[in-house]
């Protein structure tokens, strides 16, 4: 079972190495390496992650195994695209895991911990945008309840991309 934390300054190194090796090791057989290369150097340096731990916009979880970084998700206040049109909505910016970790459990924890963090912040819409050829991360979410509800531009590798949107309602509270 992961212990999952909320991230400090101090993470923003590892978390900048961990964010660009799982980014890598996500889309290496889907995506172009160098496409990829250039996304990371942009994307994931300390700078960039010490700036979105401190932004108040976002909350970045940690998911620890033992003394491991096992995965992070970042959520983030930012107006929805159109086509989310359930109330109060809020970004899953980022939800990542490392490699070895991928299938026991950590990500269903993550976004456990990610519907919390949703809860304390009053949304009651988690909205995302995914890769279409990411099958795995497709169906991770539809796991957990998302639905495609339209889609947004994005840009990789000098391209524009239209990435789905899927949306799913925060779930209450669970009492055991």
């Amino acid at each position: 079972m992961p212990t999952i934390r909320h991230a400090i300054p101090e993470d923003a190194t590892l978390l900048a190495f961990f964010a660009a090796q799982s980014f890598s090791d996500t889309y290496r057989e889907i995506s172009d390496a160098q496409e990829i290369a250039d996304y990371v150097d942009e994307h994931f340096q300390p700078k960039v992650m010490a700036g979105v731990i401190a932004d108040p916009a976002c909350t970045v979880l940690l998911a620890w195994v033992g003394e491991q970084l096992a995965g992070y998700a970042i959520v983030k206040a930012e107006p929805a695209p159109a086509c989310v049109t359930g109330p109060a909505p809020l970004k899953l910016w980022r939800i990542y895991l490392g490699a070895g970790f991928i299938g026991q459990g950590v990500g269903a924890q993550l976004m456990l911990a990610v519907h919390e963090q949703a809860r304390r912040r009053g949304a009651q819409t988690l909205w995302l945008g995914v890769y279409d050829r990411n099958v795995r991360a497709v169906e991770f979410y539809e796991r957990f309840g998302f639905a495609k509800v339209g889609g947004q531009k994005f840009e990789f590798g000098g391209q524009i991309y239209v990435d789905p949107v899927y949306a799913a309602a925060v779930p209450p509270v669970e009492i055991a």
